[in-house]
């Protein structure tokens, strides 16, 4: 920015400072010479709370009228609400839809390949992708529970659980997201996805797991086609 510009907004912000708001007079001065104003602009009434009888008189229109409208702002708020959950999705499918071309045009179909296409697509610190097998037993028990119903878990895992998936990539004070990979649709779980944040919150038991799933459901297809194919030889 050159100083010219820099001074010319100075001396615009002091400008905006030594303005005074309009007394009364002047706007009422000015409704009068301009009756039309809410006529032309009834957006204003939007945002103008009008008085209503003297108490204790009620007046059911007045009533009625501030009914409409506590019921309009909340209808305004519910639908934001919709465009929000609508652009979260949208940008959901952008994700997978990525994740999947990156699955399909890979040349190795192995856990480091999915690994890497994970931590590559998806805002995480860590990601790991563990054969059960290789897991020792005193990890396999605490994750057993779990895997009687595998969804996907979020929050803090056991210390031991951590460093077993995780190693020295996720401090203890970080959170994962668990997703069991089952050999086939209906079988035991074969391999475990670890997807790691270093926030304590960054994965937490309160937000929903379909997304996970989701990518569940892919890497699964991805490791199963590479059994399949190890099976050939």
């Amino acid at each position: 920015m050159s100083e010219n510009v820099a001074f010319e907004l100075a001396d615009t912000d002091a400008e905006v400072d030594n303005q005074q708001t309009p007394s009364a007079e002047t706007v009422l001065a000015y409704l009068r010479t301009h009756p039309d104003l809410f006529l032309e602009h009834p957006e204003i009434l939007d945002h103008i709370e009008l008085p209503g009888p003297p108490q204790p008189v009620v007046s059911l229109h007045h009533w009625q009228l501030r009914r409409w409208r506590g019921q309009a702002l909340h209808n305004r708020h519910a639908l934001d609400q919709l465009h929000q959950v609508a652009a979260d999705n949208a940008e959901a499918d952008r994700l997978l839809h990525r994740f999947c071309e990156g699955l399909l045009n890979a040349t190795d179909r192995s856990p480091a390949t999915l690994e890497k296409q994970i931590q590559a697509d998806f805002d995480i610190d860590t990601c790991r992708v563990v054969p059960l097998a290789d897991l020792d037993g005193e990890t396999r028990k605490l994750l057993a529970g779990w895997l009687d119903n595998p969804t996907p878990f979020c929050g803090r895992p056991h210390d031991t659980v951590r460093e077993s998936l995780f190693g020295d990539t996720l401090p203890q004070t970080g959170s994962a997201a668990l997703i069991a990979i089952p050999s086939k649709a209906s079988g035991p779980a074969r391999y475990i996805v670890g997807l790691g944040r270093r926030l304590p919150d960054g994965f937490n038991p309160a937000q929903g797991t379909h997304f996970l799933e989701q990518i569940g459901e892919l890497a699964g297809a991805f490791l199963g086609q590479a059994a399949s194919d190890n099976d050939r030889y």
